[in-house]
């Protein structure tokens, strides 16, 4: 058998079928096709995403919107109440790092962080513009794989 076939078209889809346009060696017509075959041709039925991973990222992009929203409400850091968070459907038990510093412990979603201060208000910070989280960890002397980075400001 030579592996022709007289009714397969180099111009259509390998899991679909759908006319492909562009490249001359284009087997798919999208990621999802794609992804498919290769599964196919691996012997793989399915991937699926738990729903308990779902139901996580669910919980922290409400954090994350939350938090933005109130820095960029206040243009900057702010304080609020832990109710008021609390009322907006803000989860304190879901986030994505710890920080410790000697102002008291942040805990973030991404790079925007918060922590409980005395009077039980909740201070809403993120890094300066355009900065990665682990800068803003470097500034301020976190301690990392190699040892202790140098500390340039307190918090």
């Amino acid at each position: 058998m030579s592996g022709f076939d007289p009714n397969f078209s180099p111009f259509e889809c390998l899991t679909c079928g759908k006319e492909l346009f562009g490249r001359r060696d284009k087997k798919y017509c999208n990621d999802n096709c794609r992804n498919a075959g290769n599964r196919k041709s691996k012997g793989i039925d399915s991937w699926y995403e738990p729903l308990f991973i779902a139901q996580i990222n669910a919980i922290l992009k409400r954090n994350y919107k939350i938090l933005k929203t109130e820095v960029t409400k206040h243009n900057g850091p702010t304080s609020v109440g832990r109710f008021y968070l609390i009322d907006k459907e803000f989860n304190f038990k879901y986030y994505t790092s710890i920080l410790t510093t000697n102002a008291g412990t942040y805990h973030f979603i991404y790079d925007h962080g918060w922590r409980e201060l005395e009077d039980g208000k909740i201070m809403i910070d993120e890094p300066k513009a355009g900065r990665t989280l682990r800068a803003t960890f470097k500034e301020i002397g976190v301690r990392d794989g190699n040892g202790i980075l140098p500390a340039k400001r307190k918090i």
